[in-house]
């Protein structure tokens, strides 16, 4: 076993020496703990076990856990809240995966999977219950296949949308690949927390067809056509004999998914960039019922992303570049940096995809829409072709116009994370984000963003948000930066935090993701007739994973073993 961090985790020097950055040495050790319920003495053989099933190089304990600790958290001061690994086990196949699945439940050790730990301002690789043993999928990262015909990839949950991304180029690939604002992400991982990017496919776990599960036992299933052995179909089709089971492994603790399939864009022959920029905070109302009603008629059939110009100023430097008083920057001062930068308060982007003739009539008639709509806003389109008349290579446009949109990879959204750094230079940038689910109504979204920017005012951060337009729904992004290592700060971000969510629960607003902290505040959102689908998943749980060692509490899920350790709901 190694008491030294990980090392080499990602084969690119950007992105390795981003993440070394990120999971820098925490200024507070990590303690040694064990696991719920463990002696000392069981825990040790425990990790003799583990080594044996990985190998020593594969199991990581003392300070060789400062890769699998929040690296924003919130309570890294406070031992009773802090969630801490006992130790970490990074398999590399399904053989070794079945090994450690075992060796837990030998000892009745809970295990918290992730793939890549890169759910950051959700907790990261951290787990919901301290002592848990982190199993690091990371190095299960084979790119199974990539298919042209039927635009389709199958991977691993090691691989990293970068990777995706990087196959596809280097194999001269006909597709494009979804992709998040950071690329060092797992594709599997994203896509089973719901995670959103860009493009056609933009929704990610609505693009998957088969996966490869293994359940507690180590038995393995795999989903849909992918079920048949040797089926032409496996990734095709959603369609399936009896009960559809990706669901149950969405954002779930009911197995490790091992495989997993993703619809992916055909390279088209032409692309356009398109922009609506409007000029002041209230625009905001017109401009979500004109786009979203295109997005529901299919007019404009990929993700439509908003941003605020807030936002986009955290990502241009620092808090103190631009303000050197108390307090968040007023109003009218990033209405002068905004001007500055020629930034309108919202702009929305999204794509159009396919041959030209049709990407062009497409474009014409959503600006003749949103010219008589939208009357503030500034309708821009920016049109790409394959150079004669051959498929078009996202290398080919310029990355202001592509990024994010075209299937490259992206670093875009890290520097919003040391905005609120101060100017001695001292402090550690971190990031967090409520995010709830809204209708595609300018009157609810305007409404929402007002009660927000209040919570941002009174907690003294810039309000830093953004949405993504699905076709019937806003997922909104509160977003904040804040110095982990200021007091006041971390403070004032969960007080923020909790007056987001009681104006989420007075609206009846669910969260489409959870902090690890939160994750019992969130689930008990489900409240119909006494919690009756926590109830009922709980059921599942119990059936397939007995011995609860599989990420107890994730998504407000608790194994029989661990239910005594939910929050109870606020109202109790």
């Amino acid at each position: 076993m190694s008491t030294t961090q990980p090392t080499n985790t990602y084969p690119d020097q950007e992105y390795e020496d981003a993440h070394l950055m990120t999971f820098s040495t925490p200024k507070v050790p990590i303690p040694t703990i064990l696991p719920p319920d463990t002696t000392k003495e069981t825990f040790d053989r425990a990790i003799t076990d583990f080594v044996e099933a990985v190998g020593k190089d594969k199991v990581f304990v003392g300070e060789g856990l400062s890769h699998y600790v929040d690296p924003y958290d919130l309570s890294e001061n406070d031992e009773k809240r802090r969630k801490l690994p006992s130790a970490a086990v990074c398999p590399t196949n399904v053989d070794e995966v079945r090994a450690v699945l075992a060796v837990a439940t030998k000892h009745s050790i809970p295990l918290w999977t992730f793939s890549r730990g890169k759910n950051l301002g959700y907790g990261g690789p951290a787990p919901r219950v301290n002592g848990s043993v982190a199993l690091d999928l990371h190095k299960m990262n084979r790119i199974i296949e990539v298919n042209d015909q039927f635009s389709f990839a199958v991977v691993e949950p090691g691989v990293t949308w970068k990777d995706l991304i990087d196959y596809c180029n280097k194999n001269g690939k006909k597709v494009w690949s979804s992709s998040p604002s950071l690329s060092w992400g797992s594709v599997t991982g994203n896509t089973l927390d719901r995670g959103t990017g860009f493009g056609d496919h933009f929704s990610h776990f609505q693009s998957v067809s088969g996966i490869e599960v293994m359940l507690g036992d180590g038995d393995v299933v795999r989903t849909g056509q992918f079920g048949i052995e040797g089926s032409p179909s496996a990734f095709l089709s959603k369609f399936t004999y009896g009960p559809s089971l990706e669901g149950l492994f969405l954002q779930s603790n009911l197995g490790v998914v091992t495989k997993l399939s993703l619809w992916m864009t055909p390279q088209p022959q032409a692309f356009m960039e398109c922009t609506l920029n409007v000029p002041n905070f209230e625009d905001v109302a017109p401009l979500v019922d004109s786009l979203g009603r295109m997005r529901q008629t299919g007019l404009i059939p990929s993700c439509v992303w908003v941003l605020s110009r807030n936002e986009i100023i955290a990502t241009l430097g620092k808090r103190h570049e631009f303000w050197d008083g108390e307090g968040a920057i007023p109003e009218w001062r990033l209405a002068e940096i905004g001007k500055q930068f020629g930034l309108s308060y919202w702009v929305a982007r999204w794509g159009i995809y396919g041959p030209k003739r049709t990407v062009q009539a497409q474009f014409e008639d959503i600006q003749e829409i949103l010219n008589r709509e939208v009357p503030t806003g500034t309708v821009k389109g920016t049109f790409f072709e394959g150079k004669n008349g051959e498929l078009l290579k996202n290398s080919d446009i310029p990355n202001e116009n592509g990024r994010l949109l075209t299937g490259v990879s992206s670093m875009f959204s890290l520097p919003f994370v040391d905005w609120a750094l101060p100017a001695d230079g001292s402090g550690k940038g971190a990031h967090g984000d409520y995010a709830p689910i809204i209708p595609n109504s300018g009157k609810l979204v305007l409404e929402w963003l007002e009660a927000s920017y209040k919570r941002y005012q009174d907690a003294g951060f810039e309000p830093a948000t953004d949405f993504f337009m699905h076709e019937r729904h806003v997922l909104m992004v509160n977003m904040f930066a804040y110095d982990q290592r200021d007091a006041k700060q971390t403070a004032n971000v969960e007080k923020m935090f909790l007056g987001f969510h009681e104006d989420s629960k007075q609206r009846g607003y669910g969260m489409y993701r959870a902090h690890v902290n939160f994750m019992d505040l969130i689930a008990q959102h489900n409240n119909f007739n006494n919690y009756a689908y926590l109830r009922f998943v709980e059921k599942i749980k119990d059936a397939v994973d007995p011995s609860g060692i599989l990420a107890p509490g994730k998504s407000g899920i608790w194994p029989q073993k661990y239910r005594h350790l939910r929050e109870p709901p606020a109202e109790e």
